[in-house]
Order: structure tokens, then C-alpha cells, then sequence
């Protein structure tokens, strides 16, 4: 066992700290990350997360493990990505609907495109512009991936965060939405995914690289997709790229490797299709 990652060793006061080490069960020095809510500047944030890759399983996974991570959605292996909940504002009630992980896993090849649009759609119309920056967001995650051969991702997601409230794109506030009439389709409301509160990031991997090892050898940590190096072109059509964030989240599972993660690139590039085939509908 070892410490929840929103606690930070680092930030805990030094006569603490020793006290601490004697408590857990295990203890390697680890850098533990203090996660940020990618939320906390959106009045109306809609919010989705999407496991990419074609297999949910490591490398290191039983068989058990294996067999009843495909079983949970067999075309994992064919389509690359995974839609495991969304929160999605309506204009109209002022109110969220959401959709949890049984939502995604009910959505086959034919219906993947539509299922994956809904969260576009405000109840009055689909959000063209944030389906342009999300596009343009994830194909500078596609470029990094495509240089780096050093690390292969199991299991991890992106964070897909943009602004439902159209008076805050056009630079009026008014107050957030109560919680309370957030609507949940899929499961009763006391399973549904409490995105706002649970879905975080962390500071950058690369090269200031900040991660914890357990026993097995597995890095935990997180990447942000750096803002001003993405979506040019479309910050300069819409002006709204701050109406838009995409983060890489969940690295539990994530190896050392010495190849290309052609996997996760899969995932990515039908992403990515299948965004634009809803873009240009």
C-alpha cells in the first residue's frame, strides 16, 4: 500500500514525515504528485474519459486478468479506444447528463460514431468548435507519440474537458449548475463516475519526468500536452483554446520499452477518424 497520489510527501512537514514512512507498509522514496482539477476555470465544464489503446491489460497481466479485461468490450482489439463516462451540459435545463463505462461498452462499430458525438451536444446543437480543438489537441498527443519509443502505455486514458456554457465564450459569467440536477444515464445515480471531483492531471512527463515505482517496476505519473505549442490554427479561427483541455491520465500501467507504442497509436488515430467523420457529418 502506499500513499493516495493527491498527497504529496514532498509538502508534508519534514518531522512528519519519518512518522509516516513507519505507518505504511512499504516505502521506496517515491515522488508523490499533488493532481490538479483541469475543471476548476470552466463555469460549465463537459468532461469525458476515453481509455486508448488496444489492449486494457500489461504485458505482466494473468491470464484471468486478461481474459476478463477483453471480456468487457471484445472490440477494444479493432476499434483502439474505450468511451468509460461523460458528463455533458444541456442549454435548455441547465443541468448535466451523464453516461457511465456500461454506456461506452454498449457502443458497437456502427454506432461508436454517434454514441461518441453525444457528448458534443448541448441539447440545442453539436459543439462544432470543440470538436476542432479536441481534434487538434490530439493530434499533437499522435506527434509525440510518434517520435518517442521509450515508454508503452496500458490502460491510460484521455481527459477530454470543454466548455458547455456559451456565455462564457462569449465572455459574460454567470453561476455554475447545481450539481443536484445533473442527470444520470446507465446506472442509478449512486454508481454514477463523479468526473469533476475524481478526473485530475499532473505536470509534464517529459524530461522533468516526476513518477513513482512500486515493487513491480511500474511508473505512475502524468502528461501535459503543453497549450501553446497546439491548435494554431484553430486558436486563431476561433479564439476559444482555453474553452478546451485534453490530458493524459491513469499511468498505472505504464513499461519502459525500446519500439514505438503502436497500440495507443492505434487508439489515437481512430480517434482522431472517427472526430472528423463527426466534424464533417
Amino acid at each position: 500500500h502506499t500513499l493516495p497520489t493527491h498527497i504529496s510527501v514532498q509538502t508534508t512537514c519534514k518531522s512528519c514525515e519519518s512518522t509516516l514512512r513507519t505507518l505504511l507498509l512499504s516505502y521506496f522514496s517515491e515522488l508523490y504528485l499533488k493532481l490538479e482539477d483541469v475543471t476548476r476555470r470552466f463555469l460549465r465544464p463537459c468532461i469525458m474519459d476515453v481509455k486508448i489503446g488496444r489492449r486494457s491489460y500489461d504485458p505482466f497481466a494473468s491470464k484471468e486478468k486478461r481474459e476478463e479485461q477483453i471480456s468487457k468490450y471484445p472490440l477494444m482489439e479493432e476499434i483502439g479506444f474505450l468511451l468509460l463516462g461523460m458528463r455533458v451540459y444541456q442549454i435548455n435545463s441547465d443541468s448535466y447528463i451523464t453516461h457511465d463505462q456500461f454506456y461506452g461498452r454498449s457502443l458497437g462499430k456502427d454506432t461508436l460514431k454517434y454514441g461518441l458525438s453525444r457528448f458534443f451536444h448541448n441539447g440545442q446543437e453539436l459543439q462544432r468548435h470543440a470538436v476542432s480543438l479536441i481534434i487538434s489537441k490530439i493530434r499533437s498527443i499522435l506527434r509525440w507519440f510518434e517520435i518517442q519509443t521509450q515508454l508503452h502505455f496500458y490502460a491510460s486514458s484521455l481527459l477530454l474537458v470543454y466548455e458547455g456554457s456559451p456565455h462564457t465564450i462569449n465572455k459574460s459569467k454567470h453561476k455554475p449548475a447545481d450539481p443536484a440536477t445533473e442527470h444520470q444515464q446507465g446506472e442509478p445515480q449512486s454508481k454514477a463516475l463523479s468526473f469533476q471531483s475524481s478526473l485530475t492531471h499532473s505536470p509534464p512527463y517529459c524530461h522533468d519526468i516526476q513518477h513513482e515505482r512500486n515493487t513491480n517496476g511500474k511508473h505512475g505519473g502524468s502528461i501535459e500536452e503543453q497549450d501553446e505549442e497546439i491548435g494554431m490554427g484553430d486558436k486563431k479561427q476561433f479564439g476559444q483554446e482555453e474553452t478546451v483541455k485534453v490530458k493524459m491520465i491513469d499511468f498505472a500501467h505504464v513499461f519502459p520499452s525500446d519500439s514505438p507504442d503502436e497500440s495507443y497509436m492505434y487508439g489515437l488515430r481512430n480517434l482522431l477518424s472517427t472526430l472528423e467523420q463527426i466534424l464533417k457529418d
